[in-house]
């Protein structure tokens, strides 16, 4: 998920939360007020027809309710019933046909008053102590706000469209804050994609002299580059000394110690040492190759000598390289796994890395074998060209695998078979270069698997 989005999501959220809170807060309190003052008025009945009742020693007449109820206002819908109950009693006897609970009589009794509401219908008792009578009085006042009804209803219902015409708007606000936000950003990550290894020379550009986090950021990321571009420098400065200043005095040695083999025997004395010479030579020209390679890999004039290559091909191109010098090595190809179209074995990059790249681990296959068969299955999965060159060899113990990628690190049973800890290490930089991934499943005693996958001809590279 994009942050863009987190921020208008967590921006409406709480929005919607917080107004959604007001609008239950206002309709919960409002519902509640208009009860109360509902049931204040209930009361205020009660009391008038229980004064009039106990005055008056008599019930008043129908026209009498209907003009006190009119009175009243909003009593719609209800009814009073007057109760006689004998003195001290703790319930009573004959109780009216009414939706009350059980303890309600109970309740009026022992404090004199009394509420419940069914459903929208409200239920108000008064209990009067009768002193000119035998008996004591009970009024219980019924009756339906329809006011206060149509009044919550109409609130309710204007916080519900004055609800979503907020949620348009916070929204709106919320797309508007989040890109707001991300503008900066999504601005820096523009430039920043046009810098790279040839390009060093760039700089982020600020949009104002506000002395912001972006700001600040702008200034490090150009700090960084910087440095970057100091060191990029140097190393191209390295290379190009280095190709000269390594391998010519190398050459010259190995040169003088061939001439001088050919003035001797195998039985003179200086033909070992020489010998010895000649293989160090060999074997420092092949370091100091290995070590250029690694340190040209992602540079810039590797990417521009690219080129759609296949996959299958090349690995026939390293195999024969293989062979040329051993030609009884045991090779397996399994290309049953392959598709008809030929295209989907074609991968973008550069041919000269890549053979260097697959050449080092079908080398190292051979190398640590044992002589047994060395296995090379290619096929495709998934928009990636993927090959699979495993061994039957030595292996690598389980707690060293995790080191196979450090510079000049060897396993610890590899014993005198020659070797400069140097080759899985550039093919594993090749492959990142390459977009690709490597991985390596190894059991000690059972050989190795080294797996390779690299995106196809049309993906990103």
């Amino acid at each position: 998920m994009k942050i863009k989005l987190k921020i208008f999501l967590l921006f409406f959220f709480i929005t919607f939360l917080l107004l959604g809170g007001f609008a239950v807060y206002v309709s919960y309190f409002t519902r509640d007020s208009l009860r109360t003052k509902f049931f204040h008025r209930l009361e205020e009945n009660a009391r008038i027809v229980g004064k009039h009742t106990l005055e008056n020693d008599e019930y008043l007449s129908q026209l009498y309710y209907e003009v006190r109820r009119d009175y009243l206002r909003q009593l719609s819908e209800g009814n009073d019933y007057i109760l006689r109950i004998e003195k001290n009693a703790t319930d009573i006897k004959d109780k009216p046909n009414l939706a009350l609970p059980e303890d309600f009589y109970a309740r009026t009794l022992a404090k004199g008053t009394a509420e419940y509401m069914n459903k929208d219908t409200a239920y108000l008792a008064v209990f009067f102590v009768d002193s000119l009578h035998s008996k004591d009085l009970m009024v219980i006042s019924s009756g339906r706000d329809d006011y206060g009804l149509a009044e919550q209803d109409f609130l309710d219902r204007a916080l519900i469209s004055g609800g979503i015409i907020a949620i348009l708007v916070v929204a709106l606000v919320a797309f508007v804050f989040s890109n707001s936000i991300i503008r900066p950003i999504s601005l820096l990550d523009k430039e920043i994609k046009k810098i790279s290894i040839a390009s060093l020379s760039l700089r982020l550009r600020k949009r104002n002299e506000a002395k912001d986090e972006i700001s600040s950021l702008i200034d490090s990321f150009n700090d960084m580059i910087g440095r970057l571009e100091i060191a990029v420098k140097s190393q191209r400065s390295f290379l190009g000394n280095a190709s000269h200043s390594f391998r010519t005095p190398l050459t010259i040695i190995k040169g003088e110690a061939q001439l001088a083999l050919k003035d001797c025997n195998a039985n003179d004395e200086a033909y070992q040492p020489l010998t010895k010479i000649l293989e160090e030579v060999d074997r420092m020209i092949l370091i100091v190759n290995n070590l250029l390679t690694l340190a040209k890999t992602g540079m810039n004039e590797n990417k521009r000598i690219q080129e759609v290559i296949r996959i299958d091909e090349l690995l026939f191109r390293v195999i024969n390289s293989e062979r040329s010098v051993e030609p009884d090595k045991n090779i397996e190809l399994d290309f049953d796994d392959i598709p008809e179209d030929s295209a989907s074995l074609e991968v973008f990059g550069n041919p000269n890395l890549l053979y260097i790249a697959l050449s080092n681990i079908v080398s190292n296959a051979f190398k640590y074998g044992n002589d047994r068969m060395v296995s090379i299955k290619l096929m495709v999965r998934e928009g990636h060209v993927v090959v699979q060159i495993s061994d039957q060899g030595i292996g690598i113990p389980s707690g060293e695998q995790e080191f196979i990628y450090d510079s000049f690190y060897r396993a610890s049973n590899v014993g005198s078979t020659y070797g400069n800890g140097l080759g899985l290490l550039l093919a594993k930089n090749i492959i990142d270069v390459h977009q690709g991934e490597m991985y390596i499943t190894s059991e000690e005693g059972f050989g190795t698997t080294v797996t390779v996958k690299l995106p196809t001809h049309g993906q990103t590279f």
